[in-house]
């Protein structure tokens, strides 16, 4: 009796490989996301990617609301491939204003929120930090996604040589995460 595992075998790489991938949530996906261009790229150059979609995160430093618009300034930073972004802001390549045409309250877009947004490059905006002069990758906003609180640390995997015994190993590092959460004086 000839027993044929090819095909089960098959179906489950192909879930497994399709189970790993992460996309963005649909509120800020693109179809091609390794293509867009880094906040380093659009500092250097802001003029020449003018018209062009991006996708950009960070954490929430201010939203300012007008009249029929509201304004978010992020603290870009580095996105996993699910598009969320990373807790770590020595990672940042500096701050960028995000311009959409809806109020978003600032007590649910609260000041250390991580937010995932995507939009069309307009340019530069000069402004300040505090009375420090900084030019702002000015973005206009077309889809947004504030991520949920986590308390439970992110689990990063290491792929690595262990003394020679096993050619490849994984190595669960975990990397506490910082509370958004307000604290209350008693």
């Amino acid at each position: 009796m000839k027993l044929n595992f090819t095909k089960p075998v098959l179906l489950s790489v192909l879930a497994l490989t399709l189970g790993a991938c992460a996309s963005y949530p649909k509120s800020v996906a693109v179809d091609t996301p390794d293509n867009l261009p880094t906040l380093s790229q659009l500092q250097q150059n802001p003029e020449a990617y003018v018209g062009s979609q991006v996708v950009l995160g960070g954490r929430i430093v201010a939203v300012t609301n007008y009249a029929d618009s509201s304004t978010v300034e992020l603290l870009q930073l580095p996105l996993y491939t699910s598009g969320r972004p990373k807790n770590d802001v020595r990672s940042t390549s500096g701050r960028i204003r995000v311009h959409f045409e809806q109020l978003l309250d600032p007590e649910v877009y609260a000041k250390g929120q991580l937010l995932t947004v995507r939009g069309i490059i307009l340019g530069k905006e000069d402004s300040t930090i505090g009375e420090h002069p900084y030019s702002f990758v000015s973005i206009d906003g077309n889809g947004i996604y504030l991520w949920p609180e986590r308390d439970d640390p992110e689990v990063i995997y290491i792929m690595g040589v262990q003394n020679g015994l096993f050619p490849y190993y994984r190595e669960p590092r975990y990397v506490p995460v910082r509370s958004t959460k307000p604290t209350t004086a008693e």
